[in-house]
């Protein structure tokens, strides 16, 4: 069908290209499943823990919370219950891997390693990991989880925190809210809803912040906007603004911070998913023999490196992290996500969204 779609002219350039990529991601797919180096391949270096599915609940119509809880086994040592017990860091997010072989990265917004919650939107149309989440997956299920990490730096000397969130944007930055208003930080989190009757997740917890105080909700349905421009001019001297939404929400926060001057360390950015398509090119790995990788223009680096070598972690894989960084020894890259500072792109890239243009050196 997305074949079809994409040869109908009067659709525009546009429109036809991104169902072209699509067909091509899918035929990648397909050719590394074909060889073996499907994402269960992918996945076998990592360490896993197995998770039970405790409570499965619907918090609106599209977003269901599901509370995962460590399953003790024989095998399990006592480093394994240390880590279990350790406290997780605000914003972090767990990356899973399903049973249906799929590996998706998801918000926690409460718990600590050994049990925590995460809050999962269906996509629309989804990947297939939201869907099965949804419709498949019930209490009592066993789910591996994988690597638990955050991409959001200290601000603790800012004196107000301010957040421009969008839909299930609100996981990634609940629990920080909530932890700088337990401990009396100045907190405002602006949160842009489809409608405030239908579509707003954990409201007993924003309920619990304050409606119309520290949560000010903008309702579309009603024809509500957030004015971000409006939020940035009055973010006030020493202040640190959070981002997570929708891709035009970002490229509008992205625009408004440089108007304003804020620096990177003033501003973090978290996207829901990134475009990783592009021209083909290819990365001579220099601490694995000089070896040579060709990156198709349906591929990502990351993808590419995890059919040659084990050793290549990730985490989001958005481009929020920075997990999949490697290390750049020489050649131009189009830089994508944000866990990069700007003065550290001259010597990293993310395996995961950006690309090199025409060919690169790395160190992985």
């Amino acid at each position: 069908m997305n074949e079809e779609l994409s040869q109908i002219l009067d659709m525009g350039d546009e429109s036809r290209k991104a169902f072209e990529s699509r067909v091509a991601k899918y035929k990648a797919k397909q050719a590394r499943l074909a060889s073996g180096n499907d994402e269960k391949e992918e996945a076998k270096k990592e360490k896993w823990r197995k998770y039970k599915i405790v409570e499965k609940k619907d918090q609106t119509p599209r977003v269901k919370s599901f509370v995962l809880e460590a399953v003790a086994s024989d095998s399990s040592t006592e480093s394994d219950t240390e880590d279990q017990n350790a406290d997780i860091q605000h914003g972090s997010h767990a990356r899973l891997r399903l049973p249906n072989g799929l590996l998706r990265s998801y918000s926690i917004v409460s718990g600590n390693a050994r049990r925590f919650e995460l809050g999962v939107a269906l996509e629309e149309p989804s990947r297939g990991g939201s869907a099965y989440l949804h419709e498949s997956a019930s209490p009592g299920d066993v789910i591996e989880v994988g690597r638990i990490t955050s991409d959001i730096k200290s601000a603790s000397a800012a004196s107000k925190h301010v957040f421009i969130v969008g839909g299930i944007g609100i996981t990634a930055f609940l629990s920080l809210v909530e932890m700088y208003h337990s401990i009396n930080y100045e907190a405002v989190l602006h949160y842009s809803v489809r409608s405030s009757e239908t579509d707003i997740p954990f409201m007993e917890r924003l309920e619990a912040l304050g409606l119309g105080s520290v949560v000010v909700l903008y309702d579309r349905s009603k024809g509500q906007r957030m004015d971000i421009p409006s939020i940035f001019k009055n973010v006030g001297w020493n202040s640190h603004v959070y981002v997570c939404g929708p891709r035009r929400m970002l490229d509008e926060a992205v625009r408004e911070a440089k108007v304003c001057g804020l620096g990177e360390d003033e501003v973090h950015f978290e996207a829901f998913s990134a475009d990783t398509t592009g021209d083909p090119f290819e990365a001579v790995v220099v601490n694995k023999g000089g070896k040579v990788v060709q990156v198709p223009g349906e591929e990502t680096l990351l993808e590419v490196l995890r059919q040659h070598f084990d050793d290549v972690p990730s985490s989001c894989e958005v481009g929020n992290c920075g997990t999949c960084r490697v290390a750049l020894k020489e050649g131009n890259v189009d830089h994508r996500g944000t866990a990069l500072l700007e003065q550290e792109k001259k010597e990293a890239m993310l395996s995961c969204v950006s690309r090199g243009v025409g060919r690169i050196t790395i160190e992985i």
